[in-house]
């Protein structure tokens, strides 16, 4: 097995993302490798980095070892058709916290040579260009606009019910999730359904379930407006910036996510679609089921593992195969940077960490990649960053400037 594809299975395995037929591929490779073999497929160099000196190869071990303990991993030759539960929360374990830190490092290090090339020029960068007391990671953070204008800003809001529409209610169930509650729409006439707007700033991201029971995640600089019932033949929502839909099943009542002029229709399915109006295109990403792009006259029906780009000055929608891993990481808690720019990367840092970027040089031939906890101090993740490629960071205030 090829070192990047081990590391890829063993972040998906920690991060409680893989698939049933990566994870058979994973276990059958520990159980025909003794611990020195896989040990010696993840570089000792690469978990000795900086951002992380008190991790040793002998420590790496010890993860894989726990990896191997898994009951999945013992079960496996009795059933080799076991399968992964979905709510199977590995990650809420501390050591396996800890695993999959180690891991996400590891991944790094897949950009080690960049790494070495830039070490000198890391070491003129004076350390103190990076320090910040005022940044700090996303969170749980939203506000909802009701229909007559009142704002409840949910982060301050207490548990429980948030309003009542008719008969039914919305409520705050734990911090970081809204449910609507409105029994089929029971005392809500056809021509009084209003509509509700769901808005996550710079640095937030926040879950709403529908009324239909469809189920949205927002990410951060992104709204969802809704009705508080779905009447008629059809659900529609509005969405700007960027979130992942698990959409309720009903084949009599198409669901269209509407932005602009384009239009996303789905039956009932799982996809992600990126609609930020500084980016060039809207993206929808398709995991389950099927779902029709449509602009203007253009349409063209996604398979699970397709994804469709489409250019906000153009109708031409191009399909090609997706990167699940990619359109999925800031669900997961994440960044994926796959040989992207800097411009394309700093978008991503001003939206979660709620930040301004300026630039002083030409980066256009600089490519960067590599795995990162969203979680993670801003200061870390840019040090991360020079590292693997020639580039200096200045944090003054809110803002950070890019330079050569």
């Amino acid at each position: 097995m090829k070192k990047t594809k081990l590391h890829r299975l063993l972040q998906q395995y920690f991060n409680n993302t893989i698939t049933e037929s990566d994870y058979a591929d994973l276990m059958e490779y520990l159980s025909s490798s003794s611990t020195d073999e896989i040990a010696n497929a993840i570089d000792e160099d690469l978990l000795n980095l900086e951002e992380a000196p008190e991790f040793s190869a002998k420590q790496s071990l010890e993860v894989l070892n726990l990896i191997k303990s898994d009951p999945r991993f013992i079960n496996i030759d009795d059933n080799p058709k076991v399968s992964v539960p979905k709510a199977y929360k590995l990650y809420q374990r501390s050591w396996l916290r800890v695993a999959a830190a180690v891991l996400v490092l590891c991944t790094v290090g897949l950009f080690i040579n960049r790494y070495k090339n830039a070490a000198q020029s890391n070491a003129e960068n004076p350390q103190g260009n990076l320090k910040s007391s005022v940044i700090v990671p996303g969170g749980q953070k939203a506000t909802l606009t009701m229909a007559n204008g009142s704002v409840i800003v949910l982060n301050n809001a207490s548990n429980g019910v948030l309003a009542k529409i008719g008969a039914g209610k919305i409520t705050k169930p734990n911090n970081g999730q809204i449910v609507y509650d409105i029994k089929n729409g029971a005392n809500v006439p056809y021509d009084d359904v209003s509509y509700n707007t769901l808005t996550t700033p710079k640095g937030g991201e926040y879950q709403v379930i529908l009324p239909d029971g469809t189920k949205v995640w927002l990410n951060a600089a992104s709204s969802i407006t809704y009705p508080v019932v779905f009447k008629g033949n059809e659900r529609h929502v509005k969405l700007t910036g960027e979130a992942y839909f698990e959409v309720a099943k009903n084949k009599e009542k198409p669901f269209y996510v509407n932005i602009n002029d384009l239009q996303v229709k789905v039956l009932g399915t799982h996809f992600n679609i990126s609609a930020y109006s500084n980016d060039d295109a809207v993206t929808t990403t398709l995991l389950e089921g099927s779902v029709q792009v449509i602009k203007n006259k253009s349409q063209s029906l996604l398979k699970p593992g397709q994804q469709a780009v489409v250019n906000y000055t153009s109708d031409n929608i191009a399909v090609s195969d997706a990167n699940i891993d990619d359109a999925m990481a800031w669900k997961n808690g994440y960044f994926i940077f796959n040989d992207e720019n800097i411009a394309s990367i700093m978008k991503k840092v001003s939206r979660w960490y709620d930040v301004d970027i300026s630039y002083k040089g030409n980066f256009d031939t600089q490519k960067f990649g590599g795995t990162f906890y969203r979680k993670k101090s801003i200061t870390e993740l840019l040090q991360h960053l020079e590292k693997i490629g020639g580039i200096h960071f200045v944090i003054t205030g809110r803002r950070i400037t890019v330079m050569n």
